[in-house]
């Protein structure tokens, strides 16, 4: 069991957690991930790392409060126990010498990247970090992000999420602005990794996207996160998270995804009716 140091809403519907947890942070490395079980009922769920401190002994995670599990996770109060939790999982994003790099992250994504915009920067490369919410009142993390980005941009999700060509275009002046870019790394909401990746498509950026499918016990055993790329069958628990998003089939990850929704939605109601009931 790990020790909860803090829970925090950082915008609405959005969360940060930390916990004790000193094997992961020992040899955690940017870019990957845990499968945390919140309590002694609960399902192992994956959660993108977005710090950790080899001194303290505890890592940060930051999530969005969608389903059960982390209505759970969200609900727990400093020195509560998390049930379990595994990792680090997952293999860091594959990146050779690059002079620059474009970081996009939405949702989730930004937490998730943060790693990975501190590593880059510290390496020498030139970091340009993309963020993407809803509006202005779900940006966070701006400041921490800015420290290690040259070049800090905000896409809202009127323009992110509307017609294409505008996330195209926006990504073509950054590139066009920065002719030595060379590499995409996206974290964050399905769509956003799709829109991002259907952005880059026509161009020379190589485009990585941090998928976050279904999974069972994130070390390969299962097969419930498999997805096609270039017509290979991979694991996204130990051959990801991170794949090509132009060489993804789309169709087939977002049908995956949707797999258990009606499940999931029956499980929020029968969590939040246990809830009332406790409160009678």
């Amino acid at each position: 069991m790990n020790r909860v140091v803090l829970v925090e809403r950082l915008v609405p519907n959005l969360y940060r957690l930390v916990v004790e947890a000193p094997e992961v942070a020992a040899s955690a490395r940017a870019g990957q991930f845990v499968m945390v079980i919140p309590d002694e009922k609960g399902e192992r769920i994956p959660l993108n790392l977005a710090d950790w401190d080899k001194e303290k002994g505890t890592v940060d995670l930051v999530f969005l409060n969608l389903g059960v599990s982390t209505r759970k996770l969200a609900n727990l109060k400093t020195g509560a126990m998390v049930e379990g939790m595994a990792g680090p999982l997952g293999r860091a994003p594959e990146i050779t010498a690059t002079a620059e790099v474009l970081l996009v992250g939405g949702c989730y994504g930004p937490g998730g990247l943060y790693p990975l915009a501190r590593e880059l920067k510290q390496s020498g490369s030139r970091v340009i970090f993309l963020a993407e919410a809803r509006d202005p009142a779900y940006l966070y993390w701006q400041e921490k992000l800015k420290k290690f980005s040259d070049v800090f941009l905000t896409i809202f999700r009127s323009d992110c999420l509307g017609p294409a060509y505008e996330l195209r275009e926006l990504i073509r002046k950054i590139k066009d602005e920065n002719p030595a870019l060379s590499l995409v790394l996206a974290m964050g909401c399905s769509y956003l990794l799709f829109k991002v990746s259907e952005a880059t498509a026509d161009t020379q950026l190589k485009t990585l996207v941090s998928l976050n499918p279904i999974m069972v016990d994130g070390t390969g055993m299962c097969g419930a996160c498999r997805v096609s790329v270039a017509g290979k069958t991979y694991f996204a628990c130990v051959d990801g998270p991170w794949f090509d998003g132009h060489g993804l089939d789309w169709k087939e990850y977002f049908n995956r995804r949707k797999a258990f929704l009606s499940q999931e939605e029956q499980a929020l109601i029968t969590l939040d009716r246990e809830f009332w009931k406790r409160t009678e």
